[in-house]
C-alpha cells in the first residue's frame, strides 16, 4: 500500500497532475448535495420514526455514511497529489 501512494504522489509531476484533477472530480460527484440529503434523511426518520426505518431510512442513512466516507478518501487522494507536487518546487 505504501509503495502505491509513493507512486501516486510521488510519481511524475505530469501523472500525479493529471490523478489529482481526477480525484478532485470524484470528491466533488461523491459529495454533492450529501449534507442535504442527511438532512432530509434526518427529519424524514424523526417525523416517521420506525416507520421510516423500515420503509428504507436506515438503508439510506448507511449509503450516505459510506458515500461520506468515499467523499473523504477521494479528498485525502487529492490532498496527498497536491502535497506531492508541492514537495516538488518547495525548498528543503
Amino acid at each position: 500500500m505504501k509503495s502505491l501512494m509513493n507512486a501516486l504522489f510521488n510519481g511524475p509531476a505530469w501523472r500525479t497532475f493529471l490523478l489529482m484533477g481526477m480525484f478532485a472530480g470524484l470528491f466533488a460527484i461523491t459529495s454533492y448535495d450529501l449534507l442535504m440529503l442527511f438532512s432530509a434523511n434526518f427529519n424524514f426518520i424523526t417525523a416517521y420514526g420506525v416507520m421510516a426505518l423500515m420503509e428504507g431510512g436506515l438503508r439510506q442513512f448507511v449509503e450516505l455514511v459510506i458515500s461520506g466516507y468515499l467523499s473523504l478518501a477521494f479528498y485525502i487522494l487529492f490532498k496527498g497529489c497536491l502535497y506531492g507536487l508541492l514537495a516538488r518546487v518547495a525548498p528543503h
